[in-house]
């Protein structure tokens, strides 16, 4: 069967396989994940239980570090994450290496047919408690700045700094965004300077790195109502994740729900902020982070010559969320 442009034609008999070499029981079922960008998952039921296969990776270490991440947060916080994640990089099965977590419980908040039975009072909850498994996670520290990579024993360190290669990384990207096409400016070009200049000093202010999962957002989590009570029940796709300056894992999820409803995104800032006490320079801080972001998906989409964004330029996009305005 084929499960996606990714993964190609699997068989049954590979899935067994690759279950068999972690024991988890005989194959039942093997159904197509509807959501995320990439196909790279697939819903395996055995009689031992419910699994996500995730295979193909997009780079050597996409699973390395999904293992470390997960690992690192079952063992130091409370963030329900799919713990054990299994992996195998021997390619004799398919052609790749691939991993294997326990299937979470919860709902897909991205799922239309979830949306559309949320009420506001529903939305409320939901954005708070996005704030708060956010801060949940961001508990988990290390000792310096930095992020997993082949050919090193553990976390290598940000060199030269931390700031450093968060500016380095807008740059690039930026200057990537450019030679897509012309929907990136001059204009667009001046104004992410200015906000880095405007907000470098600030980002030296020393930090107590702590994780950063760097793609939080509606699609790489699960929620459900417990008692009543709306909660985070699960976080994945871990793939992006390092150690850095927390403040930097607030853009994404906020974006998202100023696309929905300002009023929204400012509960989550504030749950999260009443856990997390912003510290000095905040406010000069995260629009570079904002930048870093949204950059990160303006550079994909122009890419691809995606038209997901009607706007004209990154600025026109990016500026309102920027703004820090959550009263």
């Amino acid at each position: 069967m084929r499960f996606s442009i990714r993964l190609g034609e699997i068989k049954n008999e590979q899935f067994q396989k690759a279950l068999d070499y972690f024991s988890l029981g005989k194959l039942l079922n093997a159904k197509a994940i509807p959501f995320g960008n990439f196909g790279q998952n697939v819903f395996l039921t055995t009689d031992k239980g419910e699994y996500v296969f995730r295979g193909k990776p997009h780079y050597s270490w996409q699973f390395k570090n999904e293992k470390l991440m997960t690992d690192l947060l079952h063992k130091k916080t409370k963030t329900p994450v799919a713990y054990p994640y299994l992996i195998n990089e021997n390619k004799i099965i398919f052609g790749w290496g691939y991993a294997i977590s326990p299937k979470l419980k919860g709902k897909q908040i991205i799922d239309e047919k979830t949306r559309k039975e949320l009420t506001q009072k529903d939305w409320k909850e939901l954005a708070k408690a996005y704030g708060q498994n956010l801060a949940e996670m961001h508990s988990l520290i290390y000792e310096y700045p930095g992020k997993y990579t082949d050919n090193y024993e553990g976390i290598k360190p940000f060199s030269p700094s931390y700031s450093s290669w968060i500016i380095d990384s807008i740059n690039h990207l930026l200057e990537k965004s450019l030679s897509h096409n012309n929907k990136t400016t001059k204009e667009d070009a001046n104004w992410v300077q200015k906000i880095i200049r405007d907000g470098k000093e600030a980002l030296n202010i020393p930090f107590v790195p702590s994780f950063v999962m760097q793609d939080y957002q509606q699609s790489n989590t699960l929620a459900d109502k417990i008692n009543g009570k709306w909660y985070v029940v699960g976080v994945f796709d871990f793939m992006e994740s390092y150690f850095g300056d927390y403040e930097a894992d607030l853009p994404r999820m906020r974006a998202q729900l100023i696309d929905q409803n300002k009023k929204l995104a400012d509960i989550f800032l504030k749950t999260y902020l009443l856990i997390k006490k912003p510290r000095a320079g905040f406010e000069k801080r995260y629009p570079i982070y904002v930048i870093l972001d949204r950059l990160l998906v303006w550079e994909w989409l122009q890419r691809n010559n995606n038209q997901l964004i009607n706007k004209n330029s990154l600025k026109e996009w990016c500026e309102k969320y920027t703004q820090l305005d959550y009263s």
